[in-house]
């Protein structure tokens, strides 16, 4: 039987996350655009951070941990944001990033920052995709299916991260996410998440 990372292990202390004004301006930038209460939205991003972050580690891919972090945090934005453009919310989010950190000299190149945003959803592996980008695939596949699937990664690390950002409401968040991309864009479906 399949045994899900967070079914497992209680962790002792959260991981740690980044406090550059890079990350700190992110933060600002999600209680400024999500609409939702609880924690589930946020430590969905931060679970994703930490899970993007062990397997860049694991591989040896550079990637500023705060560029990293504040990637996290606004990829899911442009299913909320209303002052953004883009056909997808993904595109959308990509325009909120690149909005709201304008300001910031990121230390990555500006394709691979793009990359991060719009193809984090896909399921399947994307030819020619950065190593940077293909992390953050895989760390939303690892979060969604609740550490059953892992890529390398040790059970214990990922449990730890689950049980110091717990899912709150954020099943409650999903099924609104749900919700609006059916109502506004279902095509995103299999333009976006799947191919």
């Amino acid at each position: 039987m399949l045994e899900s990372a967070t079914e497992t292990f209680t962790a002792p202390a959260a991981p740690s996350l980044p406090t550059s004004p890079l990350a700190a301006h992110a933060e600002e930038v999600f209680e400024a655009t999500s609409p939702y209460d609880g924690d589930g939205f946020r430590n969905h991003c931060r679970r994703l951070f930490l899970f993007t972050e062990m397997l860049l580690a694991r591989e040896g891919t550079p990637l500023a941990r705060d560029l990293a972090y504040a990637i996290a945090m606004c990829h899911d934005l442009g299913i909320v944001s209303r002052g953004d453009t883009g056909r997808t919310y993904l595109e959308r989010s990509r325009s909120l990033f690149a909005r709201e950190m304008a300001g910031f000299k990121l230390s990555a190149a500006q394709d691979v920052v793009d990359e991060c945003l719009v193809y984090n959803h896909r399921l399947l592996p994307v030819p020619n995709l950065s190593p940077q980008a293909d992390a953050f695939r895989r760390a939303v596949q690892i979060e969604h299916t609740h550490g059953l699937l892992r890529f390398g990664l040790p059970k214990a690390p990922v449990a730890a991260v689950f049980a110091a950002y717990p899912r709150d409401n954020f099943d409650r968040v999903l099924l609104d996410f749900t919700w609006r991309t059916l109502r506004h864009e279902p095509l995103t479906l299999v333009s976006g998440i799947f191919f």
